[in-house]
């Protein structure tokens, strides 16, 4: 579990996710991110926030149970999404949920995400949950976080994606990459059957490219756009 970063930066961290992700079109006008900061506290982007225009004041910080914790600024009614995946999961502190296209298309029409990206192999075997609805519920929490089991990330039928990390850059870099590979798939299907990356392939991308300088790295080329 990596070190939690003071409140005022994690704030801004966020902030700087939630619009990088929205420039990427990886989030849309319901997307939200959020960072554990405590046994039960966490931040999260207020469920009234215009993503595209974030502040730190759009960072509100929230009990496990959804309640406010520094004022009366509600958070995004799939609050759940995030704290069930805290409540299970004890090395994820931060939580991504996104509306992207290119995966989104593959959990519509019934194809899996596949490894045919570098980078993408970084998500390994992505799991489906099997439901379109809105995870506006604590028992709707529970079974997603229970699909998402060990994994950093989980497909929502026809909704979008959740990613899960051990902090928000990380956290951020796998949602990029899997959003890159899922297009390179797509694309790659209106011409044949894309070139899958094998196991051996795999391994060897998991080994040099899962690091730390490599999510930095990624993460700056995203911040120098904003």
């Amino acid at each position: 579990m990596s070190d939690r970063l003071p409140e005022a930066e994690a704030r801004q961290q966020l902030v700087d996710a939630i619009r990088m992700l929205e420039r990427a079109n990886v989030v849309d006008y319901n997307g939200h991110f959020s960072a554990r900061v405590g046994e039960n506290r966490m931040l999260i982007n207020s469920g009234a926030s215009v993503r595209g225009a974030l502040s730190a004041d759009d960072i509100i910080a929230v009990d496990l149970d959804g309640k406010p914790l520094d004022g009366n600024v509600l958070p995004p009614l799939e609050f759940h999404l995030h704290s069930e995946i805290y409540r299970a999961r004890p090395d994820v502190n931060a939580v991504v949920h996104t509306h992207p296209r290119w995966s989104t298309y593959l959990s519509m029409t019934g194809h899996s995400y596949k490894p045919v990206y570098a980078q993408g192999v970084l998500l390994g075997e992505i799991p489906l949950f099997d439901s379109p609805n809105s995870i506006n519920t604590k028992p709707m929490g529970e079974q997603l976080a229970k699909t998402l089991g060990d994994r950093p990330s989980v497909l929502l039928k026809s909704h979008g994606v959740t990613v899960v990390g051990a902090d928000v850059v990380e956290t951020f870099t796998l949602a990029v990459y899997l959003e890159e590979n899922a297009e390179r798939q797509y694309m790659a299907m209106q011409i044949g059957d894309p070139y899958v990356f094998s196991a051996e392939e795999q391994e060897m991308c998991r080994q040099k490219l899962w690091t730390r300088s490599l999510f930095k790295k990624t993460w700056d080329h995203y911040r120098s756009k904003l």
